[in-house]
Protein backbone atom coordinates (compact mmCIF):
# COMPACT_ATOMS: atom_id res chain seq x y z
CA UNK A 1 0.00 0.00 0.00
CA UNK A 2 2.82 2.39 0.85
CA UNK A 3 4.46 1.68 -2.53
CA UNK A 4 1.26 2.59 -4.36
CA UNK A 5 0.92 5.85 -2.44
CA UNK A 6 4.51 6.74 -3.29
CA UNK A 7 3.82 5.91 -6.94
CA UNK A 8 0.71 8.12 -6.93
CA UNK A 9 2.72 10.99 -5.48
CA UNK A 10 5.53 10.56 -8.01
CA UNK A 11 3.07 10.33 -10.90
CA UNK A 12 1.33 13.54 -9.84
CA UNK A 13 4.73 15.26 -9.67
CA UNK A 14 5.72 13.89 -13.12
CA UNK A 15 8.84 12.16 -11.81
CA UNK A 16 10.13 10.30 -14.83
CA UNK A 17 12.40 7.76 -13.04
CA UNK A 18 9.45 6.53 -10.98
CA UNK A 19 7.27 6.26 -14.09
CA UNK A 20 9.99 4.35 -15.94
CA UNK A 21 10.38 1.96 -13.02
CA UNK A 22 6.62 1.37 -12.96
CA UNK A 23 6.58 0.86 -16.73
CA UNK A 24 8.96 -2.08 -16.42
CA UNK A 25 6.81 -3.93 -13.87
CA UNK A 26 4.99 -7.03 -15.10
CA UNK A 27 1.87 -6.09 -13.14
CA UNK A 28 1.82 -2.45 -14.30
CA UNK A 29 -1.63 -2.65 -15.87
CA UNK A 30 -3.21 -4.42 -12.89
CA UNK A 31 -1.79 -1.90 -10.43
CA UNK A 32 -2.58 1.06 -12.67
CA UNK A 33 -6.22 0.10 -13.18
CA UNK A 34 -6.57 -0.57 -9.43
CA UNK A 35 -5.26 2.93 -8.68
CA UNK A 36 -7.55 4.41 -11.33
CA UNK A 37 -10.66 2.73 -9.94
CA UNK A 38 -9.75 3.71 -6.39
CA UNK A 39 -9.27 7.34 -7.44
CA UNK A 40 -12.57 7.41 -9.34
CA UNK A 41 -14.44 5.93 -6.38
CA UNK A 42 -12.89 8.37 -3.93
CA UNK A 43 -13.53 11.31 -6.28
CA UNK A 44 -17.21 10.40 -6.53
CA UNK A 45 -17.74 9.67 -2.84
CA UNK A 46 -18.89 13.16 -1.82
CA UNK A 47 -21.38 13.35 -4.69
CA UNK A 48 -22.65 9.89 -3.69
CA UNK A 49 -23.20 11.02 -0.09
CA UNK A 50 -25.08 14.11 -1.29
CA UNK A 51 -27.16 11.92 -3.60
CA UNK A 52 -27.95 9.58 -0.71
CA UNK A 53 -29.06 12.45 1.53
CA UNK A 54 -31.28 13.88 -1.22
CA UNK A 55 -32.97 10.49 -1.67
CA UNK A 56 -33.46 9.94 2.05
CA UNK A 57 -34.81 13.41 2.80
CA UNK A 58 -38.56 13.38 2.14
CA UNK A 59 -39.99 15.84 -0.37
CA UNK A 60 -42.78 17.44 1.63
CA UNK A 61 -44.77 20.65 1.65
CA UNK A 62 -41.89 22.59 3.20
CA UNK A 63 -39.45 21.64 0.44
CA UNK A 64 -42.12 22.34 -2.19
CA UNK A 65 -42.72 25.84 -0.78
CA UNK A 66 -38.99 26.56 -0.79
CA UNK A 67 -38.65 25.44 -4.40
CA UNK A 68 -41.71 27.48 -5.38
CA UNK A 69 -40.25 30.62 -3.81
CA UNK A 70 -36.94 30.16 -5.64
CA UNK A 71 -38.65 29.75 -9.01
CA UNK A 72 -40.98 32.71 -8.48
CA UNK A 73 -38.01 34.83 -7.42
CA UNK A 74 -36.30 33.99 -10.72
CA UNK A 75 -39.46 35.00 -12.58
CA UNK A 76 -39.52 38.32 -10.74
CA UNK A 77 -35.93 38.97 -11.77
CA UNK A 78 -36.80 38.12 -15.37
CA UNK A 79 -39.69 40.60 -15.35
CA UNK A 80 -37.48 43.24 -13.76
CA UNK A 81 -35.07 43.01 -16.71
CA UNK A 82 -37.78 43.65 -19.25
CA UNK A 83 -39.37 40.28 -19.89
CA UNK A 84 -42.94 41.71 -19.62
CA UNK A 85 -44.23 41.42 -23.20
CA UNK A 86 -47.74 39.88 -23.54
CA UNK A 87 -46.32 36.71 -25.10
CA UNK A 88 -43.71 36.36 -22.36
CA UNK A 89 -46.29 36.97 -19.63
CA UNK A 90 -48.62 34.37 -21.16
CA UNK A 91 -45.78 31.85 -21.22
CA UNK A 92 -44.84 32.60 -17.60
CA UNK A 93 -48.45 32.20 -16.45
CA UNK A 94 -48.81 28.87 -18.24
CA UNK A 95 -45.47 27.67 -16.93
CA UNK A 96 -46.40 28.68 -13.37
CA UNK A 97 -49.65 26.70 -13.56
CA UNK A 98 -47.87 23.61 -14.86
CA UNK A 99 -45.13 24.03 -12.26
CA UNK A 100 -47.66 24.23 -9.42
CA UNK A 101 -49.38 21.08 -10.70
CA UNK A 102 -46.04 19.30 -10.91
CA UNK A 103 -45.16 20.29 -7.34
CA UNK A 104 -48.45 18.98 -5.97
CA UNK A 105 -47.99 15.75 -7.89
CA UNK A 106 -44.42 15.42 -6.58
CA UNK A 107 -45.54 15.84 -2.96
CA UNK A 108 -48.27 13.22 -3.45
CA UNK A 109 -45.88 10.74 -5.07
CA UNK A 110 -43.30 11.26 -2.31
CA UNK A 111 -45.92 10.44 0.32
CA UNK A 112 -46.75 7.05 -1.23
CA UNK A 113 -45.39 4.17 0.91
CA UNK A 114 -42.53 2.22 -0.69
CA UNK A 115 -41.74 -1.53 -0.40
CA UNK A 116 -38.37 -0.73 1.17
CA UNK A 117 -37.70 1.92 3.81
CA UNK A 118 -36.69 5.21 2.23
CA UNK A 119 -33.20 5.04 3.72
CA UNK A 120 -32.45 1.59 2.27
CA UNK A 121 -33.81 2.50 -1.17
CA UNK A 122 -31.85 5.75 -1.16
CA UNK A 123 -28.69 3.94 -0.11
CA UNK A 124 -28.85 1.44 -2.97
CA UNK A 125 -29.76 4.18 -5.47
CA UNK A 126 -26.76 6.27 -4.40
CA UNK A 127 -24.51 3.20 -4.32
CA UNK A 128 -25.56 2.19 -7.82
CA UNK A 129 -24.93 5.67 -9.17
CA UNK A 130 -21.55 5.84 -7.45
CA UNK A 131 -20.34 2.50 -8.83
CA UNK A 132 -21.78 2.97 -12.31
CA UNK A 133 -20.12 6.38 -12.62
CA UNK A 134 -16.72 4.98 -11.66
CA UNK A 135 -16.95 2.00 -14.00
CA UNK A 136 -18.33 4.21 -16.76
CA UNK A 137 -15.27 6.43 -16.49
CA UNK A 138 -13.09 3.30 -16.58
CA UNK A 139 -14.80 2.21 -19.80
CA UNK A 140 -14.28 5.66 -21.33
CA UNK A 141 -10.61 5.56 -20.30
CA UNK A 142 -10.09 2.20 -22.02
CA UNK A 143 -11.99 3.21 -25.16
CA UNK A 144 -10.06 6.47 -25.55
CA UNK A 145 -6.79 4.73 -24.73
CA UNK A 146 -7.22 2.30 -27.62
CA UNK A 147 -7.25 5.20 -30.07
CA UNK A 148 -4.30 6.90 -28.38
CA UNK A 149 -2.32 3.66 -28.54
CA UNK A 150 -3.20 3.28 -32.22
CA UNK A 151 -1.89 6.75 -33.04
CA UNK A 152 1.15 6.11 -30.86
CA UNK A 153 1.97 3.00 -32.90
CA UNK A 154 1.58 4.99 -36.12
CA UNK A 155 4.04 7.55 -34.73
CA UNK A 156 6.60 4.85 -33.95
CA UNK A 157 5.78 3.97 -30.35
CA UNK A 158 7.08 0.65 -29.04
CA UNK A 159 5.32 0.26 -25.70
CA UNK A 160 3.07 -2.71 -24.94
CA UNK A 161 -0.64 -2.53 -24.19
CA UNK A 162 -0.26 -3.46 -20.52
CA UNK A 163 2.46 -0.88 -19.89
CA UNK A 164 0.55 1.79 -21.79
CA UNK A 165 -2.68 1.36 -19.85
CA UNK A 166 -0.85 0.86 -16.58
CA UNK A 167 0.96 4.18 -16.90
CA UNK A 168 -1.84 6.26 -18.42
CA UNK A 169 -4.19 5.10 -15.65
CA UNK A 170 -2.16 7.28 -13.30
CA UNK A 171 -3.83 10.34 -14.82
CA UNK A 172 -6.65 9.64 -12.36
CA UNK A 173 -4.47 10.70 -9.40
CA UNK A 174 -4.84 14.48 -9.93
CA UNK A 175 -8.51 13.90 -10.72
CA UNK A 176 -8.99 13.18 -7.02
CA UNK A 177 -9.57 16.93 -6.81
CA UNK A 178 -12.94 16.37 -8.50
CA UNK A 179 -14.21 15.19 -5.12
CA UNK A 180 -14.76 18.89 -4.42
CA UNK A 181 -16.90 19.38 -7.56
CA UNK A 182 -20.26 19.38 -5.68
CA UNK A 183 -19.11 22.33 -3.53
CA UNK A 184 -20.64 25.53 -4.97
CA UNK A 185 -18.40 28.10 -6.69
CA UNK A 186 -14.97 26.84 -5.65
CA UNK A 187 -15.55 23.12 -6.24
CA UNK A 188 -15.86 23.15 -10.05
CA UNK A 189 -12.76 25.34 -10.34
CA UNK A 190 -10.72 22.93 -8.21
CA UNK A 191 -12.05 19.99 -10.22
CA UNK A 192 -11.06 21.73 -13.47
CA UNK A 193 -7.52 22.24 -12.16
CA UNK A 194 -7.39 18.52 -11.35
CA UNK A 195 -8.61 17.68 -14.86
CA UNK A 196 -5.92 19.83 -16.53
CA UNK A 197 -3.31 18.32 -14.22
CA UNK A 198 -4.55 14.85 -15.17
CA UNK A 199 -4.16 15.64 -18.88
CA UNK A 200 -0.54 16.63 -18.25
CA UNK A 201 0.07 13.37 -16.37
CA UNK A 202 -1.59 11.43 -19.21
CA UNK A 203 0.70 13.01 -21.80
CA UNK A 204 3.74 12.27 -19.64
CA UNK A 205 2.59 8.66 -19.25
CA UNK A 206 2.25 8.30 -23.03
CA UNK A 207 5.75 9.71 -23.44
CA UNK A 208 7.30 7.28 -20.95
CA UNK A 209 5.34 4.20 -22.02
CA UNK A 210 6.11 4.68 -25.72
CA UNK A 211 9.60 6.18 -25.25
CA UNK A 212 8.49 9.28 -27.13
CA UNK A 213 9.66 12.84 -27.28
CA UNK A 214 7.33 15.33 -25.61
CA UNK A 215 5.99 16.53 -28.97
CA UNK A 216 5.03 13.07 -30.19
CA UNK A 217 3.40 12.30 -26.86
CA UNK A 218 1.23 15.43 -27.11
CA UNK A 219 0.17 14.52 -30.65
CA UNK A 220 -0.65 10.90 -29.78
CA UNK A 221 -2.54 11.83 -26.60
CA UNK A 222 -4.61 14.71 -27.97
CA UNK A 223 -5.15 13.83 -31.63
CA UNK A 224 -8.12 11.47 -30.94
CA UNK A 225 -9.84 14.21 -28.92
CA UNK A 226 -9.24 16.76 -31.69
CA UNK A 227 -10.69 14.38 -34.29
CA UNK A 228 -13.75 13.71 -32.12
CA UNK A 229 -14.34 17.44 -31.65
CA UNK A 230 -14.01 18.10 -35.39
CA UNK A 231 -16.43 15.27 -36.18
CA UNK A 232 -18.92 16.64 -33.65
CA UNK A 233 -18.67 20.12 -35.20
CA UNK A 234 -19.10 18.76 -38.74
CA UNK A 235 -22.11 16.65 -37.74
CA UNK A 236 -23.66 19.63 -35.93
CA UNK A 237 -23.23 21.84 -39.00
CA UNK A 238 -24.71 19.16 -41.28
CA UNK A 239 -27.63 18.70 -38.90
CA UNK A 240 -28.23 22.45 -38.83
CA UNK A 241 -28.10 22.64 -42.65
CA UNK A 242 -30.55 19.75 -42.89
CA UNK A 243 -32.90 21.38 -40.39
CA UNK A 244 -32.81 24.66 -42.31
CA UNK A 245 -33.48 22.81 -45.56
CA UNK A 246 -36.54 21.13 -44.04
CA UNK A 247 -37.92 24.20 -42.28
CA UNK A 248 -37.34 26.78 -45.05
CA UNK A 249 -40.11 25.50 -47.37
CA UNK A 250 -42.53 25.42 -44.47
CA UNK A 251 -41.72 29.01 -43.55
CA UNK A 252 -42.04 30.07 -47.20
CA UNK A 253 -45.51 28.58 -47.35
Amino acid sequence: MNDMLVLMRDAALLREPALESFRDRKDAMKRGVAILLACFLIAGSLAAVINFVSHVRPFGAEQADQLRQEVLQNFDQYQFFGGTSPEAQMFLDQFTQNFESGLRMGVEIASIPTPLPRGIAGFFTALGGWLSTAFGRLTAFLAYGIWVLLFAKLLGGNGGVDRFFGLTALFAVPNLLSIFAPIPCVGPMVAFVGWIWGVVVYIKAVQVSQRFTAGRAVVAALLPAVILILLAVILSVLAMIGLIAVVSPLIGN
